[in-house]
């Protein structure tokens, strides 16, 4: 049986046939490869290429403050920035501060994947001296 595979498989007749199916499957694959990288750059690589980039949203109670990411004043709020993720940023997060003039400082390390943040600063009382005052203890 084997012996007449071979034979069979030898023939001139047989090896068009396979050479025309081996072209058939070059072209069909050929063309597949084309359609598929088409969708695959259209729904996949637009994803890949903006997985890093993400926009925070910064908004505080009252308007106005100084807003500092990582160290790096970023303007005042409310305020929306773009930046890309690194790494260390996906791995660790970042540090927002925010501040105003007559307001307790806000410090907190936030996750990468927050997209928006809202801030209530607490306003710095400032103690009336009373005239005549002693505070009590020695002299």
């Amino acid at each position: 049986m084997r012996d007449d595979f071979l034979k069979m498989m030898n023939s001139p007749i047989s090896s068009l046939k396979w050479r025309r199916l081996a072209l058939w499957a070059l072209v069909s694959m050929a063309g597949f490869s084309v359609g598929g990288c088409a969708w695959l750059d259209k729904n996949v690589v637009e994803k890949v290429k903006n997985i890093n980039r993400r926009t925070l949203t910064v908004i505080t109670d009252p308007p106005g403050a100084d807003l500092f990411v990582n160290d790096v004043f970023q303007g005042k709020t409310p305020v929306s920035i773009t930046y890309k993720a690194g790494v260390k940023d996906m791995w660790s997060g970042f540090v927002v501060v925010v501040q105003k003039k007559g307001y307790l400082p806000i410090r907190r390390k936030v996750s990468y994947q927050k997209k928006s943040l809202n801030f209530r600063l607490i306003r710095i009382r400032r103690g009336k001296r009373r005239r005549g005052f002693r505070p009590p203890g020695p002299r």
